[in-house]
């Protein structure tokens, strides 16, 4: 049966609503073979039972993350795959994201407590996700508060409070590439089209084209080219420009399990074929 590769999986450890182990048992079951969980600014996923449990399911698995990143005033993702998970840099930039995050997501709880909103900023700082939810902190509060009655309902606040993720002082692009090439891994950009306007309707798109070029041009080691949001026709053309140039190419579902419903496919489901990736 045809081996499939999996470079962009999330679990409970950012936002995704599948543990490790569930992660790892739905590869094995559709036929994955090639494995990366790349939750959010963690490479927590990685213990010594993960590596263990993957080798037992006959799994190769890539270590690897998602960085948030701001470039030029805009909020992107960063993939670094065949990353040392114990990293010092790594880690210390995984920590920097995660904490400007929550400062983030703590400054919109205020807002909302100032206006009678029913949420308790000392009630809020010893709160704990339950155990196995994935998820920012603040949308699992605002859940289990009654706020809201599911976790992506809470995201309608950051809207309603003009709240724009490219406020956050993630670290940059720049950063992001350093770090995970000084972490033994390779940088690519997570979904260009979903960060870089692009409309398949167009002709030439050459906006998209010539923000992409920027990117590259700060050190990116290649592309995620083939995506749940890439079209065929884009996805060959990203791919063509990777193999011109000898760039990495990656591929994966983002899968957040039922965290996140316009993902609809579920691990393995893009069909990524092995011989199309390239991580060296």
């Amino acid at each position: 049966m045809k081996q499939f590769a999996d470079l962009h999986v999330h679990t409970n450890l950012s936002d995704g609503s599948d543990s490790v182990p569930q992660v790892l048992a739905l590869a094995e079951r559709n036929n994955v073979s090639l494995l990366s969980i790349t939750d959010h600014n963690t490479v927590a996923a990685y213990t010594q039972d993960t590596f263990r449990e993957a080798e037992r399911l006959g799994l190769s698995l890539v270590p690897g993350t998602e960085l948030d990143v701001i470039h030029q005033g805009k909020q992107f993702h960063i993939l670094g795959f065949g990353v040392d998970v114990k990293d010092r840099r790594l880690l210390e930039a995984c920590a920097h994201n995660t904490q400007v995050q929550e400062a983030y997501n703590l400054d919109l709880l205020r807002h909302m407590e100032r206006d009678g909103l029913g949420v308790l900023e000392a009630e809020y700082t010893s709160y704990a996700i339950p155990k196995g939810r994935g998820g920012w902190k603040l949308l699992n509060y605002l859940l289990d508060r009654g706020t809201t009655g599911s976790l992506l309902e809470g995201l309608t606040y950051y809207g309603q409070y003009g709240f724009k993720t490219n406020t956050i002082p993630f670290i940059s692009l720049e950063e992001a590439v350093s770090v995970v090439k000084g972490a033994g891994g390779v940088p690519l950009l997570a979904h260009p089209a979903e960060q870089i306007p692009y409309d398949p309707y167009k002709g030439d798109n050459a906006g998209f084209w010539q923000e992409l070029e920027g990117l590259l041009a700060a050190g990116l080691a290649g592309l995620e080219c083939i995506h749940p949001l890439h079209g065929f026709g884009l996805q060959r053309e990203l791919i063509a420009l990777c193999d011109q140039r000898g760039l990495c190419v990656s591929g994966g579902t983002d899968y957040h399990g039922s965290f996140f419903s316009k993902q609809k496919q579920t691990i393995g489901g893009q069909f990524v074929p092995l011989e199309t990736v390239r991580l060296v």
